[in-house]
């Protein structure tokens, strides 16, 4: 279903509206038990809110969208995916929530301000908590692009930790020496 655009209504007037209508609904949903649970509105809001804001990004980053309130919707989208898994068990839609999650590492939606803004540190710590439990679901061992410990370094998640091949390897320095060189092994990805 396409949004209607009042040529009067300034295109940021109607994003908003459109948030709020589909963060009320995200919040109504949350709070019923798995199989209460009617994500079909919720699906449709969101999609037209995605959709939407695709057409008109430039004049929604020229009204002060930020980059962090993109992938808040993307990762939104993808807790839907997640929590109709759940409720269902069709891999698919873990698939599409592992797209969408994904897409959210790798255009690092949530970089900027990270260190300035206690919230949208607390977002980027929920995402990547369920990107983890969606790749160990997948079992996903690494990420479509190849590189994992770049992109986990693009969110700020690694520092001194090694990821991947050859990582921490001979000296026990990965995670800061706390793990043994022979636990290391059973950790690695």
């Amino acid at each position: 279903m396409q949004v209607q655009q009042n040529p009067s209504i300034p295109v940021n007037e109607v994003y908003w509206s459109l948030l709020h209508k589909a963060d009320k609904k995200f919040s109504k949903i949350r709070e019923l038990p798995y199989y209460h649970r009617n994500r079909h509105k919720v699906f449709k809001v969101y999609t037209q809110l995605w959709k939407f804001q695709q057409e008109n990004r430039q004049k929604l980053v020229d009204a002060g969208l930020r980059r962090s309130e993109i992938g808040e919707i993307a990762s939104r989208i993808a807790q839907l995916y997640l929590g109709q898994y759940m409720r269902t068990s069709k891999a698919s839609y873990l698939s599409e929530a592992y797209i969408f999650y994904e897409a959210i590492l790798s255009r690092e939606y949530f970089k900027e301000g990270m260190f300035q803004d206690l919230s949208l540190a607390n977002k980027q710590l929920r995402f990547i908590s369920r990107f983890l439990v969606v790749c160990l679901l997948l079992n996903r061992r690494s990420l479509e692009g190849g590189d994992e410990e770049d992109a986990w370094r693009r969110v700020g998640v690694v520092e001194n930790v090694g990821v991947g091949e050859g990582a921490g390897e001979g000296d026990g320095e990965a995670a800061g020496g706390i793990i043994k060189e022979e636990e290391e092994e059973a950790w690695r990805w």
